[in-house]
């Protein structure tokens, strides 16, 4: 999309939802049957951000659970393929976080390199999508140096705090 036209068009789509949600409705409607790959990446991104539920999902493409697991699969692989970094931006200081949390990118690196895995993840940070784990996870791929030196610099914190008070747990 024209970034000219972004910044007018999605409020007026959202407006038009709140006063005339038949008008949307047969919008969405044509979206579905013309662009059905768009569409399903739309219910996809919406399953990933925990806007819809897996059932919910489900509904909206007409599938059964096992197809959904499948498609959610090919999608995650093409996301990370595809390596967005859409849901990171830089703070005020030049941390990168994810947009609009408080969490920031080299805090999701170092549970990750803990656990291991983006699933062991979500329990550290219940209030992230999956997308937004993998986009952090991304952004310091590409950011190695940066994430790095932010990570020792809270080691290091650590470190002299647990020196200065040994016994504080």
């Amino acid at each position: 999309m024209n970034a000219a036209l972004g910044h007018w068009l999605l409020p007026q789509i959202e407006r038009l939802a709140r006063t005339q949600p038949g008008k949307v409705e047969a919008l969405l409607d044509a979206v579905r049957h013309s662009l059905p790959e768009f569409h399903s990446e739309l219910v996809m991104m919406a399953l990933e951000h925990g806007d819809l539920d897996e059932s919910q999902a489900a509904a909206a493409l007409e599938t059964d659970p096992v197809s959904l697991a499948l498609r959610l699969e090919a999608y995650r692989k093409a996301v990370a393929e595809g390596a967005s970094m859409d849901s990171v931006e830089i703070d005020a200081n030049g941390v990168a976080r994810i947009e609009g949390k408080h969490v920031t990118v080299w805090e999701v690196v170092r549970e990750y390199r803990r656990t291991g895995s983006v699933s062991a993840m979500r329990g550290a940070f219940p209030g992230l999508s999956e997308a937004e784990l993998r986009s952090a996870l991304h952004y310091a791929g590409r950011n190695p140096d940066e994430i790095g030196a932010q990570i020792r610099a809270y080691e290091e914190i650590i470190a002299r705090s647990r020196a200065a008070y040994p016994f504080a747990k």
